[in-house]
């Protein structure tokens, strides 16, 4: 179980998209699910703010909810990379 907020039970292979491959501390990780994306953008990112990651958080909110599908999780969560100044290869 991962809490953050509110907790996300049995949902971790939720929303499954084509993998990016995303550099964060020295080391590329491999971002699947929506689960995988929001779980790195609230424990591990490198910034704390900003108007791209918020954004793509609340979108991986709604994909929880079936209210967004995963391809647009995806979408935002390149752009919060971008944001944060992240290497990252589609």
């Amino acid at each position: 179980m991962f809490c953050v907020g509110y907790c996300i039970m049995g949902k971790k292979d939720i929303g499954k998209f084509q993998p990016v491959r995303i550099k964060l501390g020295g080391r590329f990780r491999v971002v699947r699910t929506v689960h995988d994306a929001y779980k790195l953008m609230v424990t591990e990112w490198p910034i704390h703010d900003g108007p791209a990651l918020y954004r793509a958080e609340v979108t991986c909110l709604d994909a929880f909810n079936d209210a967004t599908p995963a391809a647009e999780v995806r979408k935002k969560f390149l752009v919060a990379a971008s944001e944060a100044h992240l290497e990252y290869v589609v």
